[in-house]
């Protein structure tokens, strides 16, 4: 029946209204949040200066104190000698003195792995002719003369006159071989490996134009020592 069964609602008691929830809060308006990030960002940046100045303030003291000290003076530390060095092994050809254009009668002192020998040449003389009648004359104009002595100090040595070579002042060159037919004297003899105590003499023949030169000895190739006139 109509108005029957359940009573009438109350009013303010019982039951939510019917119909669709009430709406949630409004949100913070824009202005609140905007302040809100500024007001943070504002904290940050103060902390941020503030830590940013604290440092730069100590490194400008730390760098101050640095300029501050004393600076070393500067020095050369012993160089420490190199484990195993040992002294350069002498040249084992050596000639004694300034053997260079030396006077007659100089000796030339030559100590190689086999021993010592000792060379002397003195007592130049010059023939424009041959020192016998029946021999040709010089074909450069003169014969240089000079006599020689080789001897063994020490060991083993060798010698030979043809080791002996005329050198001008012109650097033209003339071996021994050029005055060994002259008959002038007799010529130093060679001798290979003779023991010590072994002595030659004779005499150096060069065929040449002039006295102006030197007579150079040959040691394994190499000039060991000069004579001038």
């Amino acid at each position: 029946m109509p108005g029957a069964g359940y009573p009438p609602p109350v009013s303010g008691a019982g039951y939510a209204p019917s119909g669709p929830y009430p709406p949630a809060a409004a949100p913070a308006s824009k202005k609140k949040v905007w302040l809100t990030i500024g007001i943070v960002a504002a904290v940050l940046l103060l902390l941020c200066c503030g830590g940013g100045i604290a440092v730069l303030a100590g490194a400008k003291k730390v760098e101050k104190a640095a300029e501050s000290l004393p600076t070393p003076a500067l020095t050369n530390a012993p160089v420490a000698p190199a484990t195993g060095a040992t002294d350069p092994t002498p040249d084992a050809d050596q000639t004694t003195g300034e053997t260079s254009s030396m006077e007659p009668g100089a000796t030339l002192v030559i100590d190689d792995e086999d021993g010592t020998i000792q060379l002397t040449v003195d007592n130049f003389r010059t023939s424009a002719k041959a020192c016998k009648t029946y021999l040709p004359g010089p074909d450069e104009g003169m014969y240089v003369i000079a006599d020689v002595t080789a001897e063994v100090t020490k060991g083993t040595g060798s010698f030979n006159p043809f080791f002996f070579r005329w050198v001008g002042a012109d650097g033209t060159e003339a071996s021994g071989m050029g005055g060994a037919l002259s008959g002038c004297g007799k010529l130093l003899p060679s001798g290979n490996d003779l023991p010590a105590g072994s002595k030659r003499a004779g005499q150096l023949v060069f065929d040449v134009k002039d006295k102006k030169g030197i007579v150079e000895y040959q040691h394994k190739f190499k000039t060991a020592g000069s004579w001038k006139p």
